[in-house]
């Protein structure tokens, strides 16, 4: 059988939402509310990539100091 993501959508139980991204898309609404930006498209492009710098940077952290648990 066909992965998910590859079939067509015809209801509702086919579509797999990432646990993750509602609160991006929480987080992202009220930035552009709050900045009411003039380029919603360019103020998303910079929104995202300074989101995913953010990641970048965590996970880099992560890698060079890991947990003192394990």
């Amino acid at each position: 059988m066909a992965d998910v993501r590859e079939q067509r959508i015809y209801c509702a139980e086919q579509i797999v939402v990432p646990d993750e991204l509602p609160n991006i898309l929480k987080h992202y609404s009220k930035a552009v509310i709050k900045e009411n930006p003039a380029n919603v498209i360019s103020f998303s492009a910079q929104y995202f990539r300074e989101l995913l710098d953010q990641q970048k940077s965590k996970a880099r952290d992560h890698i060079e100091k890991p947990d003192s648990h394990h």
